[in-house]
């Protein structure tokens, strides 16, 4: 699989995992692949821990702080990024 596919599976798979998981519907005006999670709400600081175990489970990979601490690791496009960078 190359890593534009890679990155939109990790993408779709990590969207659904937070649309389930905080109960954000799918007609939520403010939610997209490119929007803040923190600022906006939807992610909390006990979230972010479900998030990053999720990857890591899905990918069985331990993501290091680098990623974790990047700016891009706030919206699930930049998280995606990242990830499959590794």
């Amino acid at each position: 699989m190359n890593t534009a596919h890679r990155v939109l599976d990790v993408a779709e798979q990590l969207e659904m995992f937070l649309r389930e998981n905080y109960q954000i519907r799918p007609d939520d005006p403010n939610f997209s692949r490119c929007v803040d999670l923190w600022d906006e709400g939807f992610v909390d600081s006990t979230g972010v821990i479900e998030v990053i175990a999720f990857l890591e489970q899905l990918l069985d990979v331990m993501l290091p702080e680098s990623v974790l601490f990047s700016p891009r690791f706030r919206s699930i496009d930049g998280i995606c990024e990242l990830v499959c960078e590794l």
